[in-house]
């Protein structure tokens, strides 16, 4: 497996289990709590971005070998991985939403809801965990030849 693409699952998975400690705060205290929720916001932000890492990365190697259309923008990194078979339609646009909220994050955090925060962390956390599964079972079915050695 690509090595970049190994990290950034290893970053996923720490960013996820921070995810799963803030879930363990009830909403009052949560909605409350500036360092929790911001803290929240924060690695769901980094959570979302090696999502992003390692869909264009899988998407870069994978031109090299397929024809694959480059994304244009973040949501497309997820189009892109439901037109080669990684994930499906519905999880799909799960995923586009994901991507959304990662633009409300860094490009208009200042109309973040934490009551939205709360919902995400507590009704869409696993979906790290389901696209984790989705990536690596895709590369151990589909082994992907190292961008290094192609070019």
């Amino acid at each position: 497996m690509d090595e970049r693409i190994k990290e950034h699952l290893k970053i996923l998975k720490r960013y996820y289990l921070l995810l799963l400690d803030a879930k363990k705060y009830e909403k009052a205290h949560f909605l409350d709590n500036p360092i929790i929720y911001a803290s929240t916001e924060r690695f769901l932000h980094l959570a979302i971005e090696s999502c992003l890492n390692i869909g264009n990365r899988i998407l870069s190697i994978y031109q090299f070998q397929f024809p694959v259309e480059m994304p244009q923008t973040y949501s497309d990194i997820f189009r892109q991985l439901k037109q080669i078979g990684i994930i499906d339609d519905k999880f799909c646009e799960n995923l586009i939403m994901m991507a959304k909220y990662r633009n409300r994050l860094v490009h208009l955090y200042w109309k973040i809801d934490n009551e939205t925060t709360y919902t995400i962390l507590h009704e869409n956390i696993e979906d790290f965990k389901i696209y984790e599964k989705a990536i690596v079972n895709f590369l151990k079915n589909n082994p992907l030849k190292e961008a290094d050695s192609i070019l």
